[in-house]
């Protein structure tokens, strides 16, 4: 109960802070890392709180509210009042080179058409210069550290010219559990606790992408909209190798928290990773860090000059592991297979690193994962 004077003295400064107390519901990350909190205003005791605030789920604004008033109660406000608003469109790309054009007049804004996944909390693209670096099975590792972690994630292999991660999760027949909603979205299908969806259940057994550049960039933007995803802490997408229209149409279509680059120890991969991303620096994705896979067979130390050389965190080593080829090729997964192997820990630290980059608190359950 809120006393008759205030235990602190309550000012807009000292609001915010106590709001970085309070947790999105059923997740770790408080409000203001979030970036709900879009104003405050304080009159003696009395506070307002304005939440820019969307979500399908109608009890999300009363359990904040809830939240938000005892929290300060706690500190002596006398009155909370919560305003729920509208968040603001997203603000479109800098040009930080002569790649990323601000439009003329008269064309088309290509970014005019971002729009944030409302089921989803943080976006995270994991890409490659090139291909052969295991990308995808970084991906699907670090998604179910993830989910080992306690969160709950999804995967959206959007590699149209190679998905392979139905094959690494060994959903094979995917085409015929995918089903669709009564307005045409596309219902993810669920395995290992992560909720998945592939380009590859759509293009039939054995079926090349011969697809050009305009084709590519339409269909990416209409997977990404048009999945059925349920409330996911993280969405790891798997891009194709390179630097082409695919990583691009993406960050047109959803908005991305953060992009994480895989490289291998030698040279020739790591030349090719800082051109990831240095792409994602000019699309205004923050790369989260590099990750370097298989490590030891081919050296190691490639994937610390990339990161250095980006400016950005390396986020650790992949070992190479022999029988990680295998386990892939039989659907499989080390992390779940063999989760004590060095393999399954470093993609722990890693998850963790990733997790913490994007400002989530980590519960008692991800801490215990480590």
């Amino acid at each position: 109960m809120a006393t008759a004077e205030p235990k602190v003295a309550l000012d807009a400064d000292t609001v915010r802070s106590a709001l970085g107390d309070v947790p999105y519901p059923g997740l770790t990350r408080d409000l203001v890392s979030f970036g709900m909190v879009k104003h405050v205003s304080v009159c003696g005791t009395q506070v307002k709180v304005q939440l820019a605030l969307r979500t399908e789920d109608a009890s999300i604004p009363d359990r904040l509210g809830v939240a938000i008033r005892d929290r300060l109660a706690s500190m002596g406000a006398s009155l909370v009042t919560v305003e729920i608003v509208k968040p603001q469109p997203p603000t479109r790309p800098l040009p930080h080179s002569p790649n990323v054009r601000t439009p003329r007049e008269g064309v088309p804004d290509p970014w005019a058409e971002q729009v944030r996944l409302t089921s989803v909390r943080d976006v995270i693209a994991v890409g490659a210069g090139k291909g052969g670096v295991g990308k995808s099975t970084v991906a699907v590792s670090l998604a179910l550290a993830l989910v080992r972690a306690g969160f709950v994630v999804g995967l959206l292999d959007a590699d149209i010219y190679g998905p392979s991660i139905p094959i690494l999760l060994g959903i094979e027949n995917g085409s015929q559990q995918v089903k669709m909603t009564a307005d045409k979205h596309i219902i993810p299908v669920e395995i290992h606790g992560l909720t998945l969806i592939s380009f590859g259940f759509f293009l039939g057994e054995g079926s090349p992408a011969i697809w050009r550049g305009p084709m590519v960039s339409k269909a990416v933007k209409q997977f990404a909209r048009g999945v059925e995803w349920p409330q996911l802490d993280v969405l790891i997408v798997d891009l194709p190798p390179g630097t082409g229209d695919i990583p691009l149409s993406l960050v047109q279509a959803i908005e991305v928290s953060g992009a994480v680059v895989v490289t291998q120890p030698q040279r020739l991969a790591g030349v090719e990773a800082q051109k990831a991303g240095e792409m994602f620096a000019q699309l205004d994705v923050p790369v989260l860090g590099v990750v370097e896979n298989m490590t030891g067979a081919f050296g190691r130390g490639g994937g610390d000059i990339v990161a250095k050389a980006l400016g950005v965190p390396f986020l650790g080593t992949v070992p190479f592991d022999e029988a990680v080829v295998n386990e892939g090729d039989s659907g499989t997964p080390t992390v779940l297979t063999r989760s004590e192997s060095e393999f399954a820990k470093s993609f722990d630290s890693i998850a963790h690193q990733v997790v913490e980059a994007l400002g989530w608190q980590l519960s008692g359950s991800a801490e215990h994962a480590s």
